[in-house]
């Protein structure tokens, strides 16, 4: 109650959450809000439990890999604004995924997402430059990516085959992680 303003951490507010709870903010400012964007995680929780009158939340990358993100990101801002979680999955990227729902989901957050492109606040900035350059392997290094390549494939479609593609992400990942590696080095 003796301070203007409180800076901390996702970190630190998952330890004093249960302090900082109990004290009534105008404010709560969550800055680089993608950190809680999993819904499950303590972050996310312990930023839905502060009380506060007005409540904002600044990302560069409100959404990252699924819609399903940006759920966790309105539950803070405006709790039940978007129903619940396995509602908005279903709207979002569920089975019963429709272009309507995703439009109702786009229609009901637009006034509440302010948006900026580089070329609206850093004019200055040149324009991207892409520039792609193939680098082959070499022939020990090929002979391996080769190998590492075929044995994934026998063994992903071998385990698929048992146990279906939902079962085996994992295994999935693993293959392209360990691809990559050799194709950067050997060793």
């Amino acid at each position: 109650k003796n301070y203007n303003l409180i800076l901390t951490t996702y970190g630190t507010l998952r330890r004093d959450v249960g302090l900082l709870r109990d004290f009534p903010f105008d404010y709560v400012i969550l800055d680089e809000s993608q950190a809680i964007k999993n819904a499950a995680t303590a972050s996310a929780k312990s930023v839905r439990l502060l009380r506060g009158k007005h409540r904002l939340a600044m990302s560069g990358t409100p959404i990252e890999n699924h819609l399903g993100e940006l759920w966790s990101l309105f539950e803070f801002l405006n709790p039940g604004m978007l129903g619940g979680a396995s509602l908005f999955r279903n709207l979002s990227g569920g089975p019963a995924t429709t272009s309507e729902g995703r439009q109702l989901i786009a229609k009901s957050v637009r006034p509440f997402i302010l948006r900026r492109t580089k070329g609206q606040v850093a004019k200055e900035l040149p324009d991207r430059v892409e520039q792609t350059i193939f680098c082959e392997l070499d022939e020990v290094q090929r002979k391996l990516y080769d190998e590492l390549r075929d044995h994934y494939r026998v063994a992903l479609l071998n385990r698929i085959d048992e146990v279906g593609l939902g079962q085996s992400k994992i295994q999935v990942l693993e293959a392209l992680l360990r691809l990559r590696q050799a194709a950067c080095h050997p060793a």
